[in-house]
């Protein structure tokens, strides 16, 4: 693509189109002849707009123009047209058409008037010619040039040596020089001689042609990179020439000096002096001339007269080149040293890519396969100031101590896995024989993961004495209390014998658990978390959560509340609050594991993973499925990332993604998906798990029933049913939810009794696993309903849509879409009955979207307009409102509402015509 620019020494105009006025030489805009207050971005956008009027400017080319091609932030360009749109008004802002995903037109006419000429630098500067004011001295070669100011390399023309001169020709471009003079001498009176920046010499500041003159220290970091050098370099020395740059900066930052404009065309490289030298390239830092000093009263202590600084200086936040800098300074905070780490976390993210050009795009940590480097890249440059490293001499540390900690990782990985892997075999298991091996397996894997942890911590002085006294504690847990017999005596006969269940050996464990470790908190934090995670497999939620929050509390006063151990745990505990509809509790959780993990949200990172499940698991328990599809695709791509080869990890994510699309009414994504799950190429029983696969059984069902093929549908569901009752029993979760899905299926079949019939046992069973007030029973009770109003049994169906109404607005709030669903049915059920001013207050509340969000029944929108309009019609008994009943009818049958849910509409539009 050619990028559309002007050139240095192009006309410039005054636009005028409609009531608006744009002044490029002065950059103003004026609105009805008022003027208007516009950040600089949105009126380069208009500029760039008015170049080319009727005529459409693409994304790209206008991301080129205005941001060199590298926006450092998502949607910049859509946030500075509306912006624009906003400061034009309504009547010119219409002028403006957006094309999706091409780029956007400024519809004319627009008239044009010159005003002048675009400035260039003023300098009569040429080669081989003498440097003004150092005759011996010949300029070489022009190295840049910017608008008022040029730096060139010159020679001497007997000893031959190389020199560089910036020069400047207006006020701008000489504050810019006496700054970059008054920090070279702070730099050098405090820091002494250093070899990683560059020195300034001279400098001449009386007349014009302004410069500064400094040693040669190399060609810059992006040239040398063409030259081929960079390709040249592994991985290690790519670091270890990033750690001499990093170390250059945080000398400066010793001293209390911001560079503010880190990037390559401002680090030299140059052939090291010495030989024999690990690293044969000696990088330098130059060009100081945006820096600020964050205790001017150095100057002072070294006696350094404060030349190129003023007052406005501490303001200039967005001083810099667009890529580098970080997310605050663009919206207008001061520069910190934090912001500094943001540029020098993205030089090294292209340092290790090989390309000084690439921005750190979605994505970008499948570019660094090291998961230590990849961390720290993601801990510099996190988006928020206090999600990232606070000082360059951190980012330096955990980079020269990456191999212990990776050493740390693997271990830590290990005993994760070994655990995962056993809660899959609970999981999995059906059978009740095999139950022995898995909660020995468990508990025992929990036991030497924190066994390692408390080593880890230091607590584990005299290693082998205590490893083996809390292995014997736990060994007597296992024989003794968990695996001993309910008499006398504690021999393992009568209670091993009659084989009891899975859940059973959970409970028994959970039970005698007690004060078993208390001398060893962190092999009972590891135990609880275990019992939890059981619970949690098991769809138990009510018993996971309270092990899940002692051994949270546990690993926090142990380990600390930012250890990995308590971050993660804090995250699966708000995960389970979702599933108990204890919304501000895992709001409240959520909050505090983000505060936690800090910067490693920003890696991909075992931490960033359980962070999106339990992000997503929370919108999508709110039922709010946009928001919980972007959570679970980010997981997604961490969990390819972290675990290719966890087939029931990936299995669960694909099988929740596959429920958002159903829930935003995208049935045929979320069959390819479910279908693909059961095709048997990736995913098995042996795998996966069964419940697993039995989830893609109803997901496929819930999508052939979205499309209208409730026939294909209806013996996927009794499958799911089937499966889930073998793996849960009749009340699991999993089982009432597939339960509650065929029920709607066979009312959609035209088989309302069984339908009936279905639902009275999924709301008698989610009462007894849940009780009354719990969300999924009240989500149940709406569901009969529902049901019970499509049969006539209007009394029944308002009594329980009451009920669900009232208790949803206590677990998910006056708003939720659930509620909203509520009123939906009320609202109908009212109309009925002749109450059509309290039926249109109701549904005039109600919002589509999140109406849809509780279905994945497509055509919600549609059809809660056509109940306003059958309303409507009668009340009226109108010829337009009979007309827009009729259109509503139609639209619904556009948008493939079911049949049954047509059909009174159509009763009431025939008995009308009639």
């Amino acid at each position: 693509m050619e990028r559309r620019e002007p050139r240095r020494d192009a006309p410039l105009y005054r636009y005028r189109f409609g009531a608006a006025e744009y002044d490029a030489s002065r950059q103003s805009l004026s609105v009805d002849g008022q003027p208007v207050e516009l950040e600089q971005r949105p009126l380069q956008v208009l500029a760039e707009l008015l170049r080319h009027p009727d005529e459409v400017v693409s994304r790209e080319e206008l991301l080129e123009a205005v941001w060199a091609g590298r926006p450092t932030v998502d949607n910049v360009l859509a946030n500075a047209v509306t912006k624009l749109r906003k400061a034009l008004g309504e009547r010119e802002s219409a002028r403006i058409s957006t094309l999706p995903r091409i780029g956007y037109r400024l519809a004319g006419p627009v008239e044009r008037i010159a005003v002048g000429r675009r400035l260039h630098t003023g300098l009569a500067l040429a080669v081989d010619t003498p440097v003004p004011g150092r005759e011996a001295f010949r300029l070489e070669s022009l190295l840049g040039a910017h608008d008022g100011s040029e730096v060139w390399r010159a020679r001497h023309t007997k000893t031959g040596e190389a020199r560089i001169y910036k020069f400047g020709s207006d006020g701008e471009s000489l504050a810019a020089l006496k700054r970059e003079a008054t920090m070279s001498r702070l730099l050098r009176e405090a820091l002494g001689p250093r070899d990683d920046l560059v020195r300034v010499l001279d400098w001449n500041f009386e007349a014009p042609p302004f410069f500064l003159e400094s040693e040669d220290g190399g060609v810059d970091l992006a040239a040398w990179a063409a030259q081929g050098h960079l390709a040249a370099l592994d991985g290690e020395a790519r670091i270890a020439l990033f750690l001499a740059i990093a170390d250059a900066v945080a000398a400066a930052h010793s001293v209390g000096v911001l560079h503010k404009d880190l990037k390559p065309a401002n680090v030299l490289v140059a052939p090291r002096a010495a030989a024999g030298e690990t690293l044969p390239w000696q990088p330098k830092l130059g060009d100081f001339g945006s820096s600020r000093l964050l205790e001017p009263e150095r100057l002072d202590a070294l006696g350094i007269t404060r030349l190129g600084f003023t007052v406005a200086d501490a303001a200039r936040a967005a001083d810099g080149t667009p890529l580098y800098l970080a997310p605050e300074l663009i919206a207008g905070q001061a520069p910190s040293v934090q912001s500094d780490v943001y540029a020098l976390g993205l030089i090294l993210y292209q340092l290790l890519v090989g390309d000084l050009k690439r921005p750190m795009a979605t994505g970008w940590e499948q570019d660094i396969a090291d998961a230590e480097v990849r961390a720290d890249i993601a801990a510099a440059t996190a988006g928020q100031p206090q999600q990232r490293l606070e000082t360059v001499a951190a980012l330096l540390q955990r980079l020269r101590d990456r191999g212990r900690r990776r050493e740390a990782a693997r271990r830590l990985l290990d005993a994760e896995a070994r655990a995962t892997a056993a809660e899959r075999r609970i999981e999995r298991s059906q059978a009740r024989r095999p139950w022995m091996l898995a909660a020995g397996v468990l508990m025992l894997l929990g036991l030497g993961a924190s066994l390692w942890q408390a080593h880890q911590a230091g607590l584990a002085r005299d290693t082998a004495r205590q490893q083996a006294a809390l292995a014997e504690a736990a060994n007597r847990f296992l024989t003794d209390d968990l695996l001993g017999a309910a008499g006398a005596g504690g021999a393992a006969t009568g209670w091993y014998q009659r084989n009891p269940p899975l859940r059973e050996v959970i409970d028994r464990a959970a039970e005698r658990l007690g004060d078993r470790f208390d001398g060893a908190p962190l092999v009972e934090a590891g135990l609880r978390r275990t019992l939890g995670r059981a619970y949690r497999a098991l769809a138990s939620y009510d018993l996971a959560e309270p092990q899940l929050a002692r051994a949270l509390t546990l690993f926090d006063a142990v380990l600390g509340p930012l250890s990995d151990e308590a971050v993660l745990t804090g995250y699966e505990r708000a995960l389970t609050l979702s599933f108990l509809s204890r919304f501000d509790d895992a709001r409240a959780q959520l909050a505090r594991s983000d505060a936690a993990a800090g910067a490693r949200l920003q890696a991909a990172s075992e931490i960033a993973l359980k962070a999106q499940l339990a992000h997503g698991t929370w919108h999508y328990q709110k039922v709010e499925p946009e928001a919980a599809l972007a959570r679970y695709r980010h997981a997604e791509r961490l969990n390819l990332l972290l675990h290719p080869d966890d087939a029931a990890a990936a299995a669960h994510i694909e099988g929740t993604i596959a429920g958002c699309l159903l829930r935003l009414q995208r049935p045929r994504e979320a069959e390819l998906i479910a279908r693909g799950m059961l095709s048997g190429e990736r995913y098995t029983e042996a795998n996966a798990g069964g419940a697993a696969l039995a989830s893609a059984r109803l997901n496929l069902a819930n999508a052939l029933r979205a499309q209208d093929r409730v026939g294909e549908a209806i013996p996927y569901a009794q499958a799911a049913v089937t499966a889930f009752e073998q793996l849960e029993g009749e009340d699991g979760q999993r089982t009432i939810s597939a339960l509650s899905s065929l029920g709607r299926m066979q009312s959609l079949a035209g088989d309302s009794a069984a339908a009936l019939a279905i639902q009275r046992e999924v709301l008698a069973r989610a009462q007894r696993r849940w009780g009354a007030g719990n969300q999924y029973t009240l989500v149940e009770r709406m569901n009969l309903g529902f049901l019970e109003s499509e049969l006539g049994q209007r009394d029944a169906a308002v009594d329980n849509l009451r009920a669900a109404e009232a208790g949803l607005v206590k677990t998910s709030g006056a708003q939720s879409s659930l509620v909203q669903a509520a009123r939906f049915g009320l609202a109908d059920l009212a109309a009925e009955s002749g109450h059509h001013a309290e039926a249109l207050r109701v549904l005039a509340a109600i919002d589509a979207k999140a109406l849809q969000a509780t279905t994945s029944d497509p055509g919600r929108a549609e059809l809660l307009a056509a109940l306003r309009a059958r309303i409507v019609h009668q009340r009226d008994r109108s010829a337009a409102s009979r007309q827009a009943l009729a259109e509503s009818v139609v639209a619904m049958r556009a948008a493939g509402v079911a049949a049954s849910d047509i059909e009174p509409f159509e009763t009431v539009l025939n008995a009308s015509g009639r």
